[in-house]
């Protein structure tokens, strides 16, 4: 499809919808603590390392084994803005600042999207704003995650790849610089390197060797590196932790290799269901009686399926790495909302483009004002329950629950921690990453993270058994519980014969736990 002339709304719009987007979450952002979500933890304790001279580490744990969890785009960026203040926690603020930021590009750059794909001014506002400026994304954005660069990032990626698909290529190095960008991409979430394959295939179709190769090349010569430095590190982080800092590939095979393609299958039907769930919750249907619950549902894929086929046409690399995308998180042991979430702004362009392709059959209909109408109504309840369900959202501060409970079950233990603990003291507890952060103590979670669990929730004898395998790994000092299965946990060694733990102080929320000498 050409390139239509820039016009006055093409310049305005998408630094309208930039200040849209990034307004939103500034005006969500709190003091919370970062460490809150793990994942936020795990950056900033990613980018210390970084920006102090000591390496990419994860400098809560004994030892400080290098790390291969997450790929350095995002803590590298953090990096350099810890490097220009680094009074940490005050730079906690400019890091959730950054991601308004970085929220407000991907606003403007998915206009270019939208517009490349055919939609009209109208069609790519709403398409974007709805998308960007609304609550799972503020979620994601006002706490120190990746998701707000992957967002910036993705979709110039894309835009260089559809104009390599299509042809376009103003010099023979473009596909080159096309691989290289997609495996930056990938630096900053893994699956940006869906971008390669979705890209490749078109270029395969119509026979571009040459173009292909070169996109391979740039792509694996970015994307090789990281491979041998996981290769490298990855038995650095003890085996019972790998879990949560190891390498997601073993990880993922693990479970797979103990449990067969029946729990894979069981993960796909287990993340449909929550996906039909969070349909039903995005379109304000979640308390309404079940038709009309599976009327949101069938509209939305309504929308899905037509946007994705008018996707293919026009946007074929887009197009071909949604599907690929949708299918990882289908699959995927971990709550598929998230992941979505991360690329919610592309989504927003391919429901929008679902609506242009029903608008524009419905007037070829014999009665087009009749059926104009049916779905300008089925658009505008879904657009009434998405708003309800955004304004709702709103009103209770959805994005600060996670934040606070978390923070406020934290806190007690990092002040008993800074007041009753020795400086090179080595705790055990659900909140490390936090408590490592805010004291400067060496951290340890208080067990394993599985990809089973995603299906049936750990007991309390695997509760047991993990944070007796944290204490044969590691010399610890004290256990600190405030979680449930924590609790499993230190309740099960105190009770075994002979006891392993004694209670060294309860606390407002949880207690803390020593190890007593001698036991196995």
């Amino acid at each position: 499809m050409s390139d239509r002339p820039a016009t006055r709304l093409d310049t305005l719009a998408p630094l309208i919808l930039a200040v849209l987007a990034a307004s939103c979450v500034v005006a969500a952002i709190e003091p919370w603590p970062v460490g809150v979500f793990q994942d936020d933890g795990i950056y900033a304790v990613l980018a210390k390392s970084l920006a102090t001279g000591e390496g990419y580490r994860f400098l809560q744990m004994p030892g400080a084994p290098n790390a291969t969890h997450y790929p350095p785009g995002y803590p590298l960026l953090l990096a350099a803005l810890w490097k220009v203040y680094p009074q940490f926690p005050a730079n906690v603020t400019l890091f959730k600042f950054a991601n308004a930021a970085l929220l407000g590009v991907a606003a403007a750059l998915s206009w270019r999207l939208a517009r490349r794909g055919g939609l009209g001014p109208a069609g790519s506002a709403g398409g974007v704003a709805l998308f960007t400026a609304c609550s799972p994304v503020v979620l994601l954005s006002v706490m120190v995650l990746s998701e707000p660069m992957f967002m910036a990032c993705l979709v110039p990626v894309l835009l260089l790849a559809e104009r390599v698909a299509a042809g376009r290529d103003e010099t023979r190095w473009t596909p080159l610089a096309a691989g290289v960008a997609i495996g930056a991409l990938a630096m900053v979430r893994t699956l940006g390197a869906l971008v390669l394959p979705a890209l490749i295939l078109p270029l395969l179709w119509r026979r571009q060797w040459r173009q292909a190769l070169m996109v391979c090349i740039g792509g694996v010569a970015v994307l090789f590196p990281w491979q041998l430095w996981v290769g490298a590190h990855a038995a650095e982080v003890p085996a019972v932790f790998l879990g949560k800092y190891g390498s997601y590939t073993g990880w993922l095979t693990d479970a797979v290799r103990a449990e067969g393609l029946p729990w894979v299958l069981s993960v796909v039907r287990h993340n449909s269901a929550k996906l039909l769930y969070e349909s039903w919750t995005h379109t304000g249907t979640i308390l309404g009686a079940l038709p009309l619950r599976v009327a949101a549902t069938v509209a939305i894929l309504a929308l899905f399926f037509p946007g994705l086929w008018v996707a293919f046409l026009r946007l074929r690399v887009t197009a071909l790495f949604v599907m690929a995308y949708v299918s990882i998180v289908l699959a995927w042991p971990f709550a598929p909302a998230r992941f979505l979430w991360g690329v919610w702004p592309v989504i927003g362009v391919v429901l929008a483009l679902g609506a242009q392709w029903w608008w524009v059959r419905a007037s070829a209909f014999r009665a087009p004002r009749l059926t104009q109408s049916l779905v300008a109504a089925c658009l505008g309840a879904l657009l009434f329950g998405y708003g309800r369900f955004n304004l709702q959202s709103t009103q209770e501060k959805w994005w600060t629950q996670v934040q606070g409970s978390v923070a406020m079950r934290a806190k007690p233990m990092a002040e008993w921690v800074n007041a009753n603990t020795r400086p090179d003291a080595v705790l055990a507890t659900d909140d490390d990453l936090l408590v490592y952060l805010y004291t400067g103590r060496r951290t340890v979670p208080n067990g394993r993270f599985t990809a089973q669990e995603h299906l049936v929730p750990q007991t309390p004898a695997f509760a047991v058994t993990s944070l007796r395998d944290v204490l044969r790994t590691y010399e610890v000092d004290y256990v600190l519980a405030n979680t449930e299965y924590a609790t499993y946990a230190v309740r099960g060694l105190i009770q075994s014969a002979p006891p392993e733990l004694r209670i060294v102080t309860a606390l407002k929320r949880g207690a803390v736990f020593a190890p007593l000498s001698g036991s196995p």
